[in-house]
């Protein structure tokens, strides 16, 4: 078996953390090794980035270090190709960055971003959205393997975090995510909640699909208009669709409280974002709810930051003590889209367990400088990087905007992984954030892989 295979293997254990290999930093480094041989054959943007840093092969972990893409990178697509429709160019650019031929997404009469979106995942590429927050979303292929595994990680590293309670369909649980859309979580919800589901107590706010489209299009219509390609009719006409849907979507919330509070003494389960929690908390005090007026095994999901909305600097704390939760009722994880599985929340302490296929790479801010991997002791802090070895349809190498602080070698409650204490975002904290070269660096390859395709050399 290879060392891929070894701890790709790990990501079906219920227990991926504990039941790591002794022998965990070399198997790591092993694994490394093999996804570079094989990748740079296959990702043309990679085989470049690794031909202009000199890296023939991968000997160290930081010679991982200059091949990390960044998370725009995988928001480098011209938007005159989603302006205009032209979908085929949208394959060409996925398949810059993906692992696995985009050349058979079928692409006739693709309408919108959400219908290339459903095309690619016909032709086996699994591919999901970011938020898009920015008004550009990024997209990210995964395999069938890459799914599926992520999944069963997923659920693994969730339930982990509330050891003392286990699925058994004795719940009401009510959740914000749709049953379909482009956002990676859905299909974990999906699989996820139903396991505590009591018969008719699953309750979503809405199901009304998450699209790429509704968070993509405000910005691309200011575009539009701007060179004349719409007028202020569509742009009217845009603006009282959005009123309506904001209205129903009032409606739908209005109902969901009602039925909450219709609830409240029974076992629940509520998985939200961080931001909806606030606004159920706002929404139920204003019905006359108090602190601590629900069942005493209520379970929480949180998940994300605020999403700009005007909070409380306490707002967690308020949250969970309108609920009555402690954190042992809470499922929580650390994670981002760009990695497969969770790092799971380690009960009773505040740190999260990083799996064994992700291999931490902790990076001085601008992300240069190797400070600290799985084969070091003791804490390190800085840039949060890592390199997914499970990732199949893409290079598994990513550089993030968190600030984190890992210990390796803790023993921390069993686990033999690398743990993370303490998380936050640059763009949050007084230092800022920083362009990184490398983000800029694989942009240009894409750029020149796009208008001048060439094969990869062996």
């Amino acid at each position: 078996m290879s060392a891929v295979d070894e701890l790709i293997a790990l990501a079906r254990s219920p227990d991926p953390f504990r039941n790591a290999p002794d022998n965990l930093a070399d198997l790591q480094l092993e694994a490394a090794r093999e996804r570079f041989a094989e990748r740079r054959q296959q990702i043309r943007v990679l085989d470049k980035r690794a031909k202009e840093a000199g890296i023939g092969r991968i000997d160290s972990l930081a010679d991982l270090v200059p091949l990390l893409f960044a998370h725009t990178n995988y928001k480098s697509y011209p938007e005159a190709f989603v302006d205009n429709g032209q979908w085929k160019h949208m394959n060409m650019w996925l398949g810059t960055l993906s692992s696995h031929a985009t050349d058979n997404i079928d692409v006739a009469d693709v309408r919108d971003i959400d219908e290339w979106l459903d095309r690619a995942r016909a032709a086996g590429h699994h591919v999901f959205a970011s938020s898009g927050t920015s008004g550009k979303s990024s997209f990210l292929n995964q395999s069938t393997q890459d799914r599926d595994l992520s999944l069963a990680a997923c659920l693994a590293a969730a339930d982990l975090s509330t050891p003392a309670y286990a699925p058994d369909h004795g719940r009401s649980v009510f959740t914000m995510m749709p049953p379909r859309g482009t956002h990676k979580m859905i299909e974990f919800c999906n699989v996820h909640f139903p396991r505590w589901a009591a018969p008719g107590e699953f309750h979503r706010l809405s199901d009304y699909p998450m699209r790429a489209f509704d968070a993509m299009r405000p910005a691309q219509l200011r575009r539009l208009l701007a060179a004349g390609k719409v007028g202020p009719g569509e742009i009217a006409a845009y603006e009282a669709e959005i009123e309506a849907r904001q209205q129903a979507r009032a409606g739908e919330f209005d109902a969901w409280m009602d039925l909450l509070v219709s609830r409240r003494d029974r076992p629940l389960y509520i998985g939200v974002m961080y931001g909806v929690a606030w606004q159920i908390v706002q929404a139920l005090r204003a019905r006359g709810i108090e602190d601590g007026d629900f069942h005493p095994d209520t379970l929480m999901s949180f998940g994300g930051g605020t999403k700009g909305a005007a909070v409380p600097a306490d707002y967690k704390e308020q949250i969970m003590g309108f609920f009555g939760v402690t954190p042992d009722r809470i499922t929580s994880s650390y994670a981002m889209v760009e990695m497969s599985g969770f790092c799971a929340k380690i009960q009773p302490t505040e740190s999260y367990a990083v799996p064994p296929w992700i291999i931490p790479l902790i990076l001085d801010k601008p992300g240069e400088t190797l400070l600290g991997t799985t084969k070091d002791t003791g804490r390190v802090e800085g840039r949060m990087a890592f390199f997914d070895i499970l990732a199949d349809g893409r290079w598994g190498g990513i550089i993030s905007g968190d600030k984190v602080q890992v210990e390796f070698g803790s023993g921390l409650e069993g686990v033999k992984t690398p743990v993370a204490h303490a998380i936050a975002r640059y763009a949050d904290l007084e230092e800022g954030e920083d362009k990184l070269s490398c983000a800029g660096s694989i942009d240009s390859y894409v750029r020149g892989s796009i208008t001048a395709p060439q094969p990869v050399a062996a």
